[in-house]
């Protein structure tokens, strides 16, 4: 499988936390700081809680595959057949329910893709920044 190399915009305050968690082999997530309920996609202002402060906190990274699909053929700009196919997994946390992050699955060799397959999280290398994948549990 292959890893999608794209730019992404991590000057952008709302994710920082995010891409150090990963810098740091971590899968991180916001929670209202007060209630400590997962709120995951950051927002700029929580619906219904326009005062609510988001904190990052670290996750376990055991979960499982809510849904995924293979990607076969880039739709990014310009010259990208060595990093097709992979398969896009969206990730449950076992931690944070209802939570779902985006992510690559990873070490996937011989084991086909399938919803609520067991996942460990682990940070990937994509160009000059880190994405989220995600390695079956054998």
């Amino acid at each position: 499988m292959g890893i999608p190399i794209y730019p992404v915009h991590l000057e952008d305050p709302l994710f920082q936390g995010f891409y150090d968690g990963l810098d740091a082999g971590e899968l991180r997530i916001t929670a209202d700081a007060a209630t400590g309920e997962w709120i995951w996609y950051p927002p700029e202002v929580v619906p219904g809680k326009p005062d609510a402060k988001l904190e990052w906190r670290s996750v376990s990274g055991e979960g499982k595959a809510y849904t995924f699909t293979t990607v076969v053929r880039s739709l990014l700009p310009g010259d990208h057949k060595s990093e097709v196919p992979f398969t896009v997994v969206l990730f449950e946390p076992d931690d944070a329910p209802g939570v779902r992050v985006a992510g690559i699955l990873v070490d996937d060799e011989g084991v086909e893709p399938a919803c609520d397959m067991r996942l460990r999280f682990r940070a990937v290398e994509a160009g000059d920044h880190g994405i989220p994948g995600f390695a079956p549990v054998r």
